[in-house]
């Protein structure tokens, strides 16, 4: 019996018939927030992980800003202060299963998932070239769900939060900028 992992993936994920994308049909016109299938490999402490079966990464951007009303009646709108771009929020959603035997429970992909979102700090990307596009290097991740799969015993969806995580180094000449003020 041949299975179409990436078709298996797009029905169970969305239930719905929602257009996804595959990394290597990917021309100039990447979006944020579109699913893309994709491989994913992550290293920790010289560990790797990886995601089973190519997952859907999304990928979402946000940017702080204070909104200040204006004061008088003749006046409308709000003056708006940028204050930062926030992290990268990646949703990655996918399916545990194992082609070889579809009728078991895939327990070891499940296992190694759960392993791997244990882990309390950033994890390294290992050459996705979709997440280089965006300069994410490393990830944190925030929340996971195992989601009920009922008829499909041989398969079981999840869904990862994670954030983008950027090393942070102190800068000295900025300090010395806040001290003599």
């Amino acid at each position: 019996m041949d299975f179409d992992i990436q078709e298996l993936t797009a029905r169970s994920v969305f239930k719905t018939g929602k257009e996804v994308y595959a990394l290597n049909k990917i021309g100039a016109g990447l979006l944020l927030g579109k699913p893309y299938f994709q491989e994913l490999e992550v290293s920790y402490k010289g560990e790797k992980f990886v995601f089973p079966n190519e997952p859907l990464i999304s990928l979402s951007l946000q940017k702080t800003i204070v909104e200040t009303a204006t004061v008088g009646k003749e006046r409308r709108g709000t003056v708006k202060e940028y204050i930062c771009t926030e992290d990268y929020v990646l949703s990655i959603k996918g399916i545990c299963f194992n082609p070889d035997a579809p009728e078991e429970y895939p327990t070891e992909q499940v296992q190694e998932l759960q392993r791997l979102f244990e882990i309390n700090d950033s994890v390294e990307i290992l050459g996705n070239p979709f997440l280089i596009l965006f300069d994410i290097k490393n990830l944190v991740f925030k929340s996971i769900d195992w989601a009920e799969m009922a008829g499909q015993q041989g398969i079981q969806m999840y869904s990862i939060s994670a954030v983008s995580d950027t090393d942070f180094y102190a800068d000295l000449s900025e300090q010395a900028k806040f001290v003599n003020s």
